[in-house]
């Protein structure tokens, strides 16, 4: 999957593909994806794995200060929010990238 730079991101390309690819697997249990114009609401079929979900907020935190990330275990459900207009084009990223591992509807 080719990946445009992101700005804002702190990510290299090769990081970027990585965490694009990290996407798509939480993409493949993901029952819905669902966009409003300030962020994402992911809700899971069944619940992701833990170890890649650790990894992804994670890097997530680390590299995209304008992006809050909250997962509800409970709900199996992640909010991905852009505190400002620069989040838009990780969150356009992070949405293609869910999609692409999501089974067809």
């Amino acid at each position: 999957m080719a990946v445009p730079a992101v700005g804002g991101c702190e990510l290299d390309a090769a990081g970027l593909r990585e965490q694009a690819a990290r996407y798509a697997r939480l993409g493949a249990v993901a029952a819905s994806v669902a966009r409003s114009p300030g962020g994402l609401t992911v809700q899971f079929a069944t619940a992701p794995d833990a170890e890649l979900l650790t990894t992804v907020l994670a890097i997530e935190r680390g590299c995209c200060a304008s992006l809050t990330l909250a997962y509800d275990a409970g709900l199996r459900q992640l909010d991905i929010a852009a505190d400002d207009p620069s989040g838009q084009p990780a969150l356009d990223l992070i949405e293609r990238a869910l999609r692409s591992g999501a089974p067809p509807a």
